[in-house]
């Protein structure tokens, strides 16, 4: 009889043992799906009239190890004149196109678009100036001002990073984070 008393509060015990330990349950947490962007597009306006865009596509989106076929605009400005500037990224493989720049813009401490000019000085650069802030008051750059130098040729490359590192970076290597598009355009200052 005392051997059943122990092994009933053996059991006893080790029910309100493991009832009382209850595992969680282990979840795997949801991946972020990452947007598809296909597109790059520069709105390029002044106080002239100007009023022109360029775009940069990728059929199978930016990061795509099988790209597609890739539509690059040459970028064609005067010389020694500032431009308005709003970039805008879409996915443009559906129908209709989505504007993932509502999506940039609304998470806008988390990206940052950099710009780089080759050459930096000269005949076929261009400078960057006045470029839009984030909601908190740190550089998004989605909007800016652009100043060409003399007439000549040379690239302009845009680079849309998410997560940076640092928002006052001048390079996309600077900044730090992932990047999501990155569009090397031709420039030609005539």
């Amino acid at each position: 009889m005392k051997r059943i008393q122990q092994i009933a509060i053996a059991v006893l015990t080790a029910t309100t043992i493991f009832t009382a330990c209850k595992k969680e349950e282990i979840t795997t947490p949801a991946p972020v799906e990452q947007e598809l962007i296909t597109t790059v597009r520069l709105i390029v306006t002044n106080a002239s009239g100007f009023n022109q865009t360029f775009n940069y596509k990728v059929d199978n989106g930016f990061g795509s190890s099988a790209q597609g076929n890739v539509h690059i605009d040459d970028i064609v400005l005067s010389p020694a004149t500032d431009y308005n500037v709003e970039v805008q990224v879409w996915d443009e493989s559906k129908s209709p196109a989505e504007n993932i720049t509502e999506e940039v813009v609304a998470e806008s401490h988390h990206h940052l678009f950099v710009f780089q000019s080759n050459p930096s000085t000269g005949a076929g650069a261009i400078s960057f100036s006045n470029g839009s802030k984030d909601d908190e008051g740190e550089p998004l750059n989605q909007k800016l001002q652009f100043t060409t130098g003399t007439a000549g040729t040379g690239a302009l490359t845009v680079t849309l990073k998410h997560e940076p590192t640092n928002k006052n970076a001048a390079t996309p290597d600077e900044a730090g984070g992932e990047t999501d598009a990155q569009a090397i355009f031709p420039v030609k200052l005539q």
